[in-house]
């Protein structure tokens, strides 16, 4: 596993129920039966490190109470949201080989879709796939077919987006729920982009724009400091946070001023209770049929 998988793994095992050091090791042993790693326990000192990279990285703290029981000491809503944060994204990029081929262990309920799964080893193969609409009804007939080159997945607002080069439209960026019903991995090769980065495509997904807007926002919470807003950003655009107090954080964002940029940035902030500080409120910039156009059917970039 992964260290990212072990970090998301101690956190699953901690939001159902308080557990000491010994029920921690006993459930690991148990999950890791006939896997390579099977049979051997996580070290105190090992685990102390998990620890503190969580509380580091996530902003998730794991402390131990009485019965030297470990808990998780944050508000279910921050560490749901947090753990949602924790994208394909980031496990695809700790597990990017010499040779740019990803992949991305199945750990969660969400990896166990079989289309997503089979996009996933059409990745790591570097393989074209074609995706078949089905029955669903499409804005326009020329989506009903697309043949892909897939470069990487996002699971984001509760949907399953794919960034990839489609051989009659370029680089697109699909929400998959349109197509998931039917996915072919095919016997045609690709190759990543020169100088690929999946950190830089992955900004590709809120569409292109030489427009950005900045977007001032207050967040209430009886305990600002525990949203590490200052380390672990809403968006992966440029973020700051300009001050703390009793009644929360203020933060600025730096964000393209495009539909789904704004769209995901709404959907983030609705773990919160917030208040944009904008002399005008940006996400009444586009339509409402800008908005859906824009987030729920695919676009060129």
């Amino acid at each position: 596993m992964t260290p990212l998988s072990k970090h998301i793994w101690l956190i699953r095992q901690l939001q159902k129920k308080s557990m000491t050091f010994e029920e921690i090791n006993e459930k690991w042993l148990r999950d890791r039966r006939g896997t390579e790693d099977e049979n051997i326990p996580i070290l105190k000192r090992t685990f102390h490190n998990h620890i503190n990279a969580i509380r580091k990285e996530y902003g998730i703290d794991i402390v131990c109470g009485s019965g030297y029981k470990y808990y998780i000491d944050n508000p279910d809503y921050v560490v749901a949201s947090q753990i949602e944060r924790l994208s394909i994204l980031n496990m695809m990029n700790e597990t990017v080989s010499v040779n740019r081929s990803l992949f991305v262990e199945d750990n969660f309920q969400i990896f166990r879709d079989d289309a997503v799964v089979s996009i996933m080893d059409a990745i790591k193969a570097k393989h074209k796939i074609q995706l078949d609409y089905g029955l669903l009804h499409l804005p326009e007939d020329r989506f009903r077919m697309l043949n892909i080159a897939p470069y990487q997945l996002h699971h984001m607002d509760a949907k399953w987006f794919l960034l990839g080069q489609a051989d009659e439209f370029g680089l697109m960026r699909i929400p998959l729920f349109l197509y998931l019903g039917k996915v072919i991995k095919t016997q045609n090769t690709y190759k990543f982009p020169l100088n690929y980065s999946s950190e830089e495509y992955s900004k590709m997904i809120y569409g292109t724009t030489n427009k950005w807007i900045r977007i001032a926002i207050k967040i209430q919470d009886l305990h600002p400091e525990r949203l590490n807003l200052d380390k672990y950003p809403l968006m992966p655009f440029h973020q700051e946070v300009s001050s703390i107090d009793a009644n929360g954080i203020r933060i600025n964002i730096d964000l393209p001023k495009n539909p789904f940029a704004l769209h995901m940035l709404k959907s983030r902030l609705g773990y919160y209770t917030y208040t944009v500080l904008n002399d005008t409120d940006p996400f009444t910039l586009f339509s409402e049929e800008q908005y859906k156009n824009e987030v729920y059917f695919p676009v060129a970039l």
